[in-house]
C-alpha cells in the first residue's frame, strides 16, 4: 500500500526534474553543430542513421501536423546558432508536453484509488501543464540563443583585431579572414571556420559566406566584418583603419550593455533591501509600541 502511495511523488518529481532541466541555461553544443554539417534544415536526408531515430520521426511528425499559426513559428535563426535541428526541437517540445500531460492524469487515478479526490480533479491541469512544457523549449531556446549572440558579438570584437593585424602585414582578404579565424579555439571561431571551409569549397567568396551566415544567425556583428572586407576583396581598399575603428565600437557597446544590465541588477537589489529594511523597522516599532501599551 505504501509503495502505491509514493508513485504520485515519484512522477510529480519526474516531470518538475524534467520541466527544470528545460529551463536551465546551457552553453551551445560544439557537437550538435558539427552535426548539423552535412545535413538540411529540414533533416530530409535519406540513408543516414540520425534520419531514422526516434527524434528525427517524431520530430517529423510533429511538424507535418502542427497548424501554420504565429504561436508555433520555428525559430530557425535560434535553432541555426545553438546547433539544434527543427526536429530536436519539435521532439524535445513534443517529449515535455507529452510527460506533463499525463502525469496528473496518472495522479489522479491514484487519488481516487486512495480515495482522496476524483480522477477528473487532477487531470484538469493536465492540458495547462502540457502548454508550459511545449513552450517552455522556446523559452529555454531564445535564451540560449541570446546567450550565445552575446558571446558571439564578444568573439566577433576580436575577429575584427585580428582580421586587421593580417591586412596589416599584407595578407589578401580572403587570406586574413581565414588565418584568423584559425587563432581562436572557441565555438565562435570554430562555427566561422566551418563557414568559409564550406565557401571555399563551393567557389563562394568568403565575405558573402559570412554576410549569408550573419542573416542565418541574426548576429549583424559578422555582416560588418563581412561588408568591410568585400570592400577591400572587391575594390582594394585599405581597411586597417577600419576594422580597428570597428572593433573598438563594438567593444564599447559591448561594455555598455553590460553596465547596463548591471545597474538593472542593481535596482532589483534594492527592491529587496528595501523590504528587509522595512522588516526590522516594523520590529522595531511592534516593541515600541509593546512597551508603551504595557505601561
Amino acid at each position: 500500500m505504501w509503495q502505491t502511495a509514493l508513485l504520485p511523488g515519484i512522477l510529480i518529481g519526474l516531470g518538475l526534474t524534467f520541466l527544470v532541466a528545460q529551463l536551465l541555461p546551457t552553453q551551445p553544443k560544439l557537437s550538435a553543430a558539427i552535426e548539423r554539417l552535412g545535413a538540411t534544415q529540414d533533416d530530409t536526408l535519406t540513408g543516414d542513421r540520425a534520419s531514422q531515430s526516434f527524434e528525427t520521426r517524431v520530430g517529423g511528425w510533429v511538424r507535418s501536423v502542427l497548424p501554420d499559426f504565429r504561436a508555433f513559428a520555428i525559430p530557425t535563426r535560434d535553432l541555426s546558432l545553438i546547433g539544434w535541428s527543427v526536429n530536436t526541437f519539435l521532439f524535445r517540445k513534443a517529449r515535455y508536453a507529452a510527460l506533463l500531460l499525463v502525469v496528473p492524469s496518472l495522479l489522479g487515478i491514484e487519488l481516487q484509488y486512495l480515495g482522496l479526490l476524483p480522477f477528473f480533479i487532477p487531470a484538469i491541469l493536465g492540458p495547462v501543464l502540457a502548454i508550459v512544457g511545449w513552450f517552455s523549449v522556446d523559452i529555454q531556446v531564445r535564451r540560449e540563443a541570446a546567450a550565445a549572440r552575446e558571446e558571439f558579438s564578444r568573439a566577433v570584437a576580436i575577429y575584427l583585431e585580428l582580421v586587421a593585424a593580417e591586412r596589416k602585414r599584407g595578407a589578401s582578404a580572403g587570406v586574413a579572414l581565414a588565418e584568423s579565424a584559425e587563432v581562436g579555439r572557441s565555438w565562435v571561431f570554430v562555427r566561422i571556420r566551418e563557414e568559409l571551409t564550406r565557401a571555399r569549397y563551393a567557389g563562394v567568396q568568403p565575405w558573402d559566406a559570412l554576410s549569408r551566415f550573419s542573416d542565418e544567425i541574426s548576429v549583424p556583428e559578422l555582416n560588418d566584418v563581412a561588408n568591410i572586407m568585400r570592400q577591400s576583396g572587391e575594390q582594394g581598399s585599405a581597411v586597417y583603419e577600419t576594422l580597428r575603428q570597428r572593433g573598438k565600437s563594438l567593444r564599447v557597446q559591448l561594455l555598455n550593455a553590460e553596465q547596463t544590465r548591471a545597474n538593472k541588477t542593481t535596482q532589483l537589489l534594492a527592491v529587496p533591501m528595501t523590504g528587509l529594511a522595512g522588516v526590522f523597522v516594523g520590529i522595531i516599532m511592534t516593541a515600541l509600541l509593546l512597551n508603551l501599551v504595557n505601561s
